[in-house]
């Protein structure tokens, strides 16, 4: 049975969000299992590793799931699916290499954003638990736009 590619972008975009909210405290909590509190120069490298890597993993995963299903036919492409951008289809082809620009993307977008907030709010550090919630907030939405972008991007070489 076909799928819409739209019906495909949101089953796999929740389906990354979904595995980041519980991977990403995971990870937090491997790295430290002393829970001691995070400064915000940690937090930062923090978020940059997690931003570039997740979207590493996420446009490779996602990359390949979308070439198995236009190949088993799962996947189908009607003329109102939705299309890639201009800018999107002047981003590399290769996951690999989308993977790394969306992460750096992402990365020069949500730390400063961070770093900013929390500098405003006269935060210098966080908790273990706080920075395990944080990362549960805000990877599912960074991973469904990445999940998204790797699949609008994929189908559009295909159409080239």
């Amino acid at each position: 049975m076909t799928q819409p590619v739209e019906s495909f972008i949101r089953k796999t975009g929740v389906t990354a969000g979904i595995c980041n909210l519980v991977l990403n405290p995971l990870f937090t909590w491997l790295s430290n299992v002393d829970r001691a509190d995070v400064p915000l120069g940690s937090i930062a490298v923090d978020t940059v590793i997690t931003c570039v890597l997740m979207s590493l993993l996420v446009t490779l995963f996602i990359s390949a799931d979308t070439r198995r299903a236009l190949k088993a036919g799962t996947l189908a492409r009607d003329g109102q699916s939705p299309r890639a951008g201009n800018l999107l289809c002047r981003l590399p082809g290769r996951p690999w290499k989308l993977g790394v620009l969306l992460g750096l993307v992402f990365a020069a977008v949500v730390t400063p954003f961070l770093l900013g907030l929390f500098s405003i709010s006269g935060i210098s550090s966080l908790s273990f638990f706080a920075l395990a919630a944080l990362k549960a907030v805000y990877t599912p939405p960074v991973a469904y736009a990445v999940a998204r972008w790797a699949i609008l991007r994929h189908l559009a070489d295909l159409s080239e």
